[in-house]
């Protein structure tokens, strides 16, 4: 075989990329996560050395986020494994769709909707 050959047998075993592409996304994969991580620590920061408050809107777009990527490795590879952990991701982010709720309503500590400080 040649190397054209090999080439386009790898593309072809992985989904038209080959090992060069698997691995830039891979790692620009971990630099979203750790980059969306960092910025929702610094977002909750400012939120809290603010209004003495921690802003969940960030936490629910960052662990919705994780969920649906655990759902999808799982429906791709299906790996119980990564069911698991899109489940534990899932409760963490409808726990706090439930804590935001509460907050625009004015029943969890918040100012009531509509209101001003």
């Amino acid at each position: 075989m040649t190397k054209d050959e090999i080439l386009q047998k790898s593309r072809r075993e992985n989904g038209g990329k080959d090992i060069e592409d698997l691995e830039v996304q891979k790692t620009a994969a971990a630099a979203a996560y750790f980059g969306s991580l960092g910025l929702c620590v610094l977002v909750s920061l400012l939120s809290w050395l603010f209004t003495r408050r921690v802003s969940v809107q960030c936490w629910i777009v960052f662990f919705g986020m994780l969920c649906i990527a655990f759902f999808v490795k799982f429906v791709k590879l299906r790996k119980l494994h990564e069911l698991f952990v899109a489940l534990g991701y899932l409760v963490i982010l409808l726990l706090l769709v439930g804590v935001f709720v509460l907050e625009l309503t004015g029943k969890l500590g918040g100012l009531p909707a509509g209101a001003e400080p």
